[in-house]
């Protein structure tokens, strides 16, 4: 199904739907974050961009109901079974459902099956949820630009956040644990940075693009021992060979190479031996502190897999960010299976269900100071945190954050939640800033 849709430009093509839809849609007078959050990508927005991009979103409005039965047909036909065999709720009355979604809250119909939307309770709680499009169509950037209504420092880290070992070199500044780096390669040279021996260490290595997302070309090098290695997709090299193979897929881009690191023992059960991560989310708050609000814990589930990104075959479980507590995890596909939440680890049946994550108070002080202390002037960020033997290791950082993972593991909205709330005060305070600079 990715395949599909990356051929179409799916993203592209519900971000511009999708925006067009909310740009002239009604939204309701209750004075909620969700419905500030939605009105001030309405109207804020709007002024924003391009008068190109506004032609752009007219000229959409006529095609809108026609897309809108195009994509409940298909994600009817991937996905209405199964869901009539788990619900009882016929073919039928879930595409009228996916419609009447669409024109009322502009989400559109692969979001009535990934936020389960077929359950009247959630349906009724359908326009308090944030949009993907929204926050990475215009709110982020919106924030960003003015620092969440706050003065904008000079020096701004922006430029850290992109470049993995300039994220790094950041983390190092301030303390921040994070996994080390033993090479760079870009453009056929090889840069040693934590190794100053000859060839390569002869440990398990991770490689990733320095600049790249999602896991995208990632590839993991285990040792043999004897000085073999053997690449995830089970070609064997020597260190010399390695070394060639990245100088020539450096020619094309730059990557990072670093140890493999392993999950904390307590946790090692819950994957396949690929790195399992924390999806983290903090704001800026009322106070001026940052306050961690949601979190995921990722788990690889394919055996090939070197990454564990939740929307290509990962599964993901809601994390209690009180108690560290795990909750059922699930997938994040476009389509959905009768058996779509887990309570235990479908390789090994390892318990996921309540499951308590060790180090969780340490990787919450991690968090907060290190949103406070060397990115302060993001108002929001998603980081990738590790759990290792001897504690959290902040593995990356995201800001622009989506809130599609968020909202499917933790089953339901988080527009009038704290998270939603947090962002409604920091764009109340932005678009204050911004038209008094006007």
């Amino acid at each position: 199904m990715t395949k599909i849709v990356s051929g179409w430009g799916f993203d592209r093509i519900t971000r511009e739907l999708s925006g067009a839809m909310w740009t002239f849609s009604r939204l309701p007078d209750d004075n909620s974050a969700a419905t500030f959050v939605h009105r001030c990508f309405q109207h804020e927005i709007w002024h924003e961009i391009r008068l190109r991009e506004r032609i752009v979103i007219c000229a959409a409005l006529p095609f809108v109901p026609l897309v809108i039965a195009v994509l409940a047909t298909v994600f009817t036909a991937l996905n209405g079974q199964a869901i009539k065999q788990r619900t009882g709720k016929g073919i039928t009355r879930q595409a009228r459902e996916q419609i009447g979604l669409a024109l009322r809250c502009a989400i559109l119909p692969p979001w009535y099956y990934i936020f389960e939307l077929h359950d009247d309770d959630k349906r009724q709680h359908a326009s308090e949820y944030v949009n993907r499009f929204e926050m990475k169509s215009g709110l982020y950037r919106l924030l960003r630009d003015y620092n969440g209504g706050l003065p904008v420092p000079a020096e701004r880290s922006t430029a850290y956040i992109k470049d993995k070992l300039r994220f790094m070199s950041r983390c190092r500044e301030f303390g921040i644990a994070t996994a080390p780096a033993l090479l760079s390669v870009a453009k056929g040279k090889i840069t040693a940075i934590d190794w100053s021996g000859p060839g390569l260490p002869e440990i398990d290595l991770f490689v990733k693009p320095l600049q790249g997302q999602n896991g995208k070309n990632a590839t993991r090098w285990d040792y043999l021992g004897s000085g073999q290695y053997r690449r995830n997709d089970g070609k064997n090299a020597t260190a010399n060979e390695v070394l060639e193979c990245l100088r020539q897929a450096s020619q094309r881009r730059a990557f990072l190479v670093q140890p493999r690191l392993v999950n904390h023992r307590e946790i090692a059960d819950l994957g396949n031996g690929t790195l399992a991560t924390i999806r983290v989310m903090s704001c800026r708050n009322e106070r001026g502190e940052f306050e961690v609000t949601n979190a995921v814990f990722r788990m690889a589930q394919n055996s090939t897999a070197v990454v564990d990104n939740f929307h290509t075959g990962g599964i993901a479980a809601n994390v209690d960010i009180h108690t560290g507590e795990l909750g059922r995890a699930t997938c994040g596909a476009w389509g959905s299976t009768v058996d779509g939440w887990y309570e235990q680890y479908y390789e090994n049946g390892a318990q996921i269900l309540h499951r308590k994550l060790p180090y969780w108070p340490e990787l919450i002080d991690l968090v907060r100071y290190a949103h406070g202390s060397a990115f302060s002037d993001q108002v929001l960020i998603g980081w990738d945190v590790a759990l290792l033997d001897n504690g959290p290791c902040m593995i990356a950082i995201n800001k622009a954050p989506d809130f599609d993972m968020l909202q499917r593991i933790g089953r339901g909205p988080v527009g009038n939640e704290r998270l939603g709330k947090l962002l409604a005060f920091n764009l109340m305070r932005t678009v204050a800033a911004k038209h008094h600079s006007v």
